[in-house]
């Protein structure tokens, strides 16, 4: 039979196939987010606009999280993947700790979430999930449903600040004992002008103000190099007949 054939039947053709809309699968994922984090009694707030790199603020009462929500309904390679980036001009930018706090993803056919903390993405922004089977590397497993992330109560830029102390020996003329006491370093500058009454004081009690005392203690003279700043060269510049005010009293 020709190919030319008026009689020959034709069969119809089938319409293409109708592509889902990502956007849509995005919101619907946004709204489970939404569910989810208020059914554990986290505080939610929407930016407004379309223009921040987060979908969310999560307030879990001492601290706020910005949430980026990414889901994923195909499997590639084995394995459900998105990937921890954004677009930006003409090409693709991963997020950081400056743009996100958390990352969100969700594996919309079996429902489930995974809370990653950005760092983790950043170095590798391509997220691959596989909680239908055991694979060899399965980074990301340890984040399934790890709500409990967005708890924490630290704040990453939290700088602490430590107290350094210097320990000071002094010995007591009369009874030819030795006494331990703490010095702060700030408070180190005043020793060179102190007696050293002013400058005894112990762990549990702050110091006291100078006193006038009967028993005088004289601190054991270190080398200048021990000094924990240099000490400039006495000079004097005019001398006077009379009294001397001398920097320890005489002996």
């Amino acid at each position: 039979m020709s190919t030319n054939d008026p009689n020959r039947k034709r069969k119809p053709r089938q319409p293409p196939a109708k592509r889902k809309n990502t956007k849509v699968t995005g919101e619907r994922s946004e709204a489970n987010f939404l569910s989810k984090a208020a059914a554990r009694d986290f505080g939610i707030a929407k930016p407004w606009g379309d223009s921040r790199r987060y979908d969310f603020i999560l307030d879990n009462g001492e601290r706020l999280h910005r949430i980026q929500v990414k889901c994923t309904e195909s499997i590639r390679a084995r394995a459900y993947e998105t990937r921890a980036t954004y677009t930006t001009g003409k090409g693709r930018a991963v997020y950081t700790k400056k743009d996100i706090d958390f990352i969100a993803a969700h594996v919309v056919p079996l429902d489930i979430w995974y809370i990653i903390p950005v760092e983790v993405c950043t170095p590798a922004p391509m997220l691959r999930f596989y909680p239908h089977r055991k694979a060899k590397k399965m980074r990301l497993e340890p984040y399934r449903e790890a709500w409990h992330l967005l708890q924490s109560k630290e704040d990453a830029g939290k700088i602490e600040i430590q107290a350094a102390a210097d320990e000071t020996v002094y010995v007591d003329v009369d009874s030819n004992s030795t006494s331990k006491s703490v010095v702060i370093l700030s408070k180190a500058k005043d020793l060179c002008t102190s007696s050293p009454e002013q400058c005894m004081s112990s762990p549990k009690q702050e110091a006291a103000p100078q006193q006038e005392h009967k028993k005088q203690s004289t601190p054991i003279r270190l080398p200048k190099s021990a000094a924990p700043w240099p000490i400039p060269p006495l000079r004097i510049f005019a001398v006077k007949k009379g009294k001397h005010i001398l920097p320890y009293p005489p002996e």
